[in-house]
Formats: structure tokens, sequence, C-alpha cells
């Protein structure tokens, strides 16, 4: 400890340099997190003076059957979406990889339109695709003999619709991620492959896919993290319904906080999410690294 202090004391002046950032990430993370912490522990309404009620709303959550309905729906979006998600922007970007693909370049900048065009605007001009009487898609299903599909009116279908959009919307920036990780691939590689006599399919899933490794662990993480953090698809396109079907845990998180004024709840709420986040991330990444650590 005493030699600690003395290397502190040698090179304050490396620490003066670097303290900004630490001010800087304790004001603005450090302390909202335990400010929060503390919320989740009483009865604050945003309002009125808070009162301590301890683990109450925590012992709330497991007795609210709508917070179990969206933790289920969260869950649901998260299979519609990430593997299917992960395995597009894979074979996006190998199509986007491969010498015979012309206009690479454009074709990368029309896939991040999406994902830099605003959530709003996406998700209207879905509502108006989706729309049940008059939106284009159940037109165009109309002509060849389809009856209309209640996208955004259905129990059955309004997460199914969530998931479309989540990932024409999201799909282009994991794409230029996956990208990314196929140039680094030594070409030398790929000639070897093809010397032994593999084909382009042979070589993309026993030589590409297991190099992407590092690359598709980043897209299923943040893609994951995303996804159970995501509420503007929710909010604008099917605001929780049909009957709560569409109902994710950050939206249910919102109302509590902003439309019912239960502000305490809703930070209990935040804790769990945020523990689940954590596990999910730690869990990943010791699984990677023993993984790794493996070969």
């Amino acid at each position: 400890m005493k030699n600690t202090i003395q290397k502190i004391a040698k090179n304050k002046h490396c620490y003066i340099w670097i303290s900004p950032f630490y001010i800087v990430f304790a004001v603005f993370t450090v302390y909202p997190m335990l400010y929060g912490l503390w919320v989740s522990l009483t009865n604050s309404n945003g309002f009125d003076a808070p009162r301590f009620i301890g683990f109450t709303n925590y012992l709330r959550l497991f007795q609210d059957p709508l917070f179990w309905k969206s933790l289920w729906n969260t869950l649901v979006l998260w299979a519609l979406i990430v593997p299917l998600r992960t395995l597009l922007a894979l074979v996006f970007a190998a199509v986007l990889n491969s010498p015979h693909t012309v206009g690479r370049r454009v074709y990368s900048v029309i896939m991040l339109l999406p994902y830099v065009t605003a959530v709003l605007v996406i998700a209207n001009i879905f509502r108006m695709l989706f729309t049940t009487q008059g939106g284009l898609i159940n037109v165009l299903l109309g002509h060849i003999g389809i009856p209309p599909v209640g996208w955004l009116d259905t129990v059955q279908m309004s997460k199914i619709s969530i998931a479309i959009m989540n990932i024409w919307r999201m799909t282009g920036y994991f794409t230029i991620v996956m990208l990314a990780g196929m140039q680094k691939i030594s070409s030398s590689v790929n000639e070897a492959a093809s010397l032994d006599g593999a084909g382009p399919f042979r070589k993309f899933f026993s030589v590409t896919v297991p190099l992407m490794k590092p690359e598709i662990f980043f897209v299923l993480l943040i893609s994951t993290i995303w996804v159970l953090q995501n509420m503007g698809d929710v909010m604008v396109l099917t605001r929780g319904g049909p009957l709560n079907s569409s109902l994710n845990l950050v939206y249910y998180i919102y109302q509590n906080a902003f439309l019912y004024s239960k502000v305490g709840y809703s930070s209990a709420m935040s804790y769990v999410l945020f523990l689940l986040l954590m596990g999910f991330s730690v869990l990943s990444v010791k699984r990677n690294v023993s993984g790794d650590g493996a070969k």
C-alpha cells in the first residue's frame, strides 16, 4: 500500500492529466447510478419527497404479471431479431467482400442509410406499410390472393412487425462490422484453401467463419444489448399493443416513470435490466475468452 501511494505521488502529474475523464465519469455515470439505486429503494414519484421503503419495489416486481410479460416479450424479440440479423449481416458482408460484386462502396453506403435515419421517421414509414386496411404490404398481398394481415393489430403479429423493422434498420451497421472483419483475413489463407480444392461455400464455412469469431461475438453482444435497451421501435410502432403483446421491458420502465409517476418502481426495474445485461455480458465474454484459450 505504501509503495502504491509513493508511485502515485511520484507520477501525480500523469493523474492530473487524466483526471478530467474520471471527474466527468463520476459526475455523469457513477453518481446517477448510485442515485438511481437509492431511488429504487424509495416510493419516489418524481415530485414529493421520497420515503425509504427498502426492497419493497423489488419484491413487488416478482408479483407484477405485466413485468413478467414485458420481460418475456423482450426475450421473444431477442430471439426473433438477433440470430437472423447476425446471419444476414454475415451473408451481406460476404457479398460485399466478393471481388465479383460491382459497386461495393455504393452498396455499403446504401446499407448504412437506415442506421443513420431517425427511428421516428422509419417507424412512421413502417406504420404506413403495416396498416391493415390500405397498407402497402397488405395491398401487395391482396394482388396474390392473400387476405389482409393484422401486422400491428393482432397479438400474433405485433412482435414480428417490430422484429422486421428492427432487422431492416440495424442490419446495415452490423454488415459493415462483419465486412471489416472479413477484409482483415489474409488473401493467402483463401488461396491456400483453393489449392486444397475448397470451393466458395467450403472456404466460407471452414475458413472465413472461424476466423470471424471475434466479429461475430461482438455483433451478438452489442446486438443483444441494443435489443434489450430498445424502446423507440415499440414506442412509435405499436406502443406496446395490442393487449401488451409487444410491450418490452424498457417501454414498461418508461411508462411507470413518465406516465404513472412510479419513479421508484421504474428504477427498481432499471436495475433488474442492468443486472440482466451485466450477467449476459460477463457470461458472453467469459465464454469467448475460455473458447479462445481452449484453442
